[in-house]
């Protein structure tokens, strides 16, 4: 309960700061709101038992031809700055996600945190004006009863008690979808995954030429089959709740009027009373279920809070273009006391191309997320420029590194700002062009729309992979560490590639992971790494030499 208190105390800060114009009006019709079913009592007593008639009888006009406009108005402010609050979390979010270190995205549950706090952006938006609904209704309800009272003290005491059934419903049909729409939402992003397989140009057509596709869609049928059961159960639990509060809430209210015709009440007291009542029910029901949405979204508005807090502000990268050396000095990591590497020492100095070759799980991808600063060695040092690496902050650290991964990214934008990625600050369109240099984007114009599914230009793995080069290339660090990066590219590309490596090899150090033998002939040095441990190093040649090496029983096929 503490929690739903703090979320609709945070939220209504936040509509003050974002839109405090709308809040205001939103608050200000609810409170007019909340007088008019008492006043509404106080205008029909007088018009019966009153010796005037048409002071309460306008007034009674007047009240009653308000009620429905201002409810309007009032909820079309609550609308807007609803949407403004969406707009100001969502736009929070991206940045949060976007200051997100390397080591805290391996983190496993940072992504999980991440979906839920996107999911909270609209249930947090629609909280801020629910506590000003809650305060209206509470002063409805006592006005109501004030106004009764004077009437008969029992029957405003029944009124006023007429809050509670609702309120109490609701509060447990909240726990109950607190409890209910985390398991909706895993089936649901489930299914999203699954039917966003079926649509990809790429995946859709491997499934379509597959045959399999049936497969995927009783996927998809089977996780909306679940979350459309665990909906049915939330909303029949919610049905008999609301029921059951319904009707407490007419024994209430027959109560009250019973207790008018008993407590002697004349036909005029009776007929206000029963007309506020039915006027200020309504506002008594908005409560229970202003009430239970703030308990909603309080679990996933404290996850949001919390993960938006856990991220520090980034200072913004610094790329440094020329690094003298970098190394792993007798470095060991181990996943969960698991070994992955042990007294690893690798070197790399500027104007040299140096290769780490293995199998899959032999620890390469391990060894490059320590030097990047992705993760932390349990002993032994990351150097560069011979300094340790740990007096870096991971930000200074990545401005060493221009990385290309082997899942490199497809960010289907403008041919301009796929490219403008690989620099932290804004690039001119000629550094964009001389990045796109020799490339088969060399002559397309900088607005081309990448990827169909946004009406553009459809390219192929090869010319993916060319753009991320490109990227590293406008980049400019003073190491480049590429894994894989020819792995989807034919062979004339691949050669044209590493001759441009070569040819421009002084200006860095460059550090490459490849499977493919002949792109190693030309390296400097090649790291062979083998169940977690640098088993053998040193020129192609001189690795092929010895017959019965690691590196040469790895590429003996190849050779032939």
């Amino acid at each position: 309960m503490l929690d739903a208190f703090r979320t609709a105390r945070d939220s209504m800060l936040d509509a003050l700061r974002v839109a405090p114009g709308w809040l205001a009006a939103h608050s200000m019709l609810q409170l007019v709101l909340a007088f008019l079913p008492g006043a509404q009592v106080v205008l029909i007593r007088s018009l019966v038992d009153g010796g005037g008639t048409w002071g309460p009888l306008l007034g009674l006009t007047v009240v009653v031809g308000a009620m429905y406009p201002i409810t309007q108005v009032s909820n079309i402010a609550g609308q807007r700055m609803m949407l403004r609050l969406r707009l100001d979390y969502r736009v929070e979010l991206a940045h949060v996600a976007a200051r997100l270190s390397p080591s805290r995205l391996a983190e496993p549950d940072v992504v999980r945190d991440l979906e839920t706090s996107q999911a909270a952006t609209d249930p947090m938006s629609d909280v801020a004006g629910k506590p000003v609904q809650v305060l209206s209704a509470a002063v409805t309800s006592v006005l109501l009863c004030i106004a009764i009272a004077s009437i008969n003290v029992l029957s405003g005491l029944l009124v006023l008690a007429a809050l509670v059934p609702t309120v109490l419903a609701f509060t447990l049909i909240s726990r109950m979808e607190a409890k209910g729409w985390p398991r909706v939402g895993e089936y649901e992003r489930a299914a999203a995954y699954a039917t966003e397989q079926l649509i990809q140009q790429r995946s859709g057509t491997e499934l379509a030429v597959l045959g399999s596709g049936w497969k995927v869609a009783d996927q998809i049928a089977g996780s909306r089959t679940q979350a459309t059961y665990v909906l049915d159960r939330m909303i029949r639990t919610a049905m008999n709740l609301e029921l059951a509060a319904a009707l407490v809430t007419v024994m209430l209210f027959g109560g009250a009027l019973i207790a008018l015709v008993t407590g002697g009440a004349n036909g005029g007291a009776a007929a206000a009373a029963v007309a506020g009542t039915i006027t200020g029910l309504n506002a008594i029901r908005q409560c229970g279920y202003a009430f239970g949405s703030i308990v909603t979204a309080a679990p996933q508005a404290m996850i949001y809070r919390r993960f938006a807090r856990s991220v520090p502000p980034a200072a913004r990268q610094t790329v440094v273009p020329q690094v003298e050396s970098v190394a792993l000095e007798h470095v060991s990591f181990a996943y969960d006391d698991v070994p992955v590497l042990h007294d690893v020492c690798i070197e790399a100095h500027r104007g040299e191309l140096v290769a780490l070759v293995g199998v899959n799980g032999a620890g390469k991808s391990t060894a490059i997320n320590l030097l990047v600063g992705s993760l932390s060695p349990d002993c032994g040092r990351v150097l560069i420029d011979g300094k340790d690496a740990r007096h870096l902050t991971e930000a200074e650290r990545l401005g060493y590194f221009g990385l290309l991964v082997q899942e490199f990214g497809r960010f289907e934008f403008t041919l301009r700002d796929a490219v403008a990625l690989g620099s932290p600050d804004p690039v001119s369109d000629q550094a964009v062009r001389t990045a796109l240099t020799d490339t088969f984007a060399a002559g397309l114009p900088l607005d081309t729309q990448l990827g169909q599914q946004w009406g553009g230009t459809g390219i192929s793995g090869g010319q993916w992979q060319r753009l991320a080069l490109s990227r590293i290339r406008l980049r400019n660090a003073g190491v480049w560490i590429l894994d894989e990066p020819t792995s989807a590219i034919d062979a004339e590309a691949e050669r044209e590639i590493f001759a441009d490596l070569r040819r421009t090899k002084d200006e860095r150090i460059t550090i490459v992971v490849s499977h493919r033998a002949w792109t190693l002939r030309e390296m400097d040095r090649i790291y062979v790494i083998d169940g977690g441990t640098v088993v053998q190093q040193g020129t192609y040649p001189e690795l092929m030499a010895r017959q019965t090496g690691r590196f040469a029983r790895l590429f003996a096929a190849q050779q032939e």
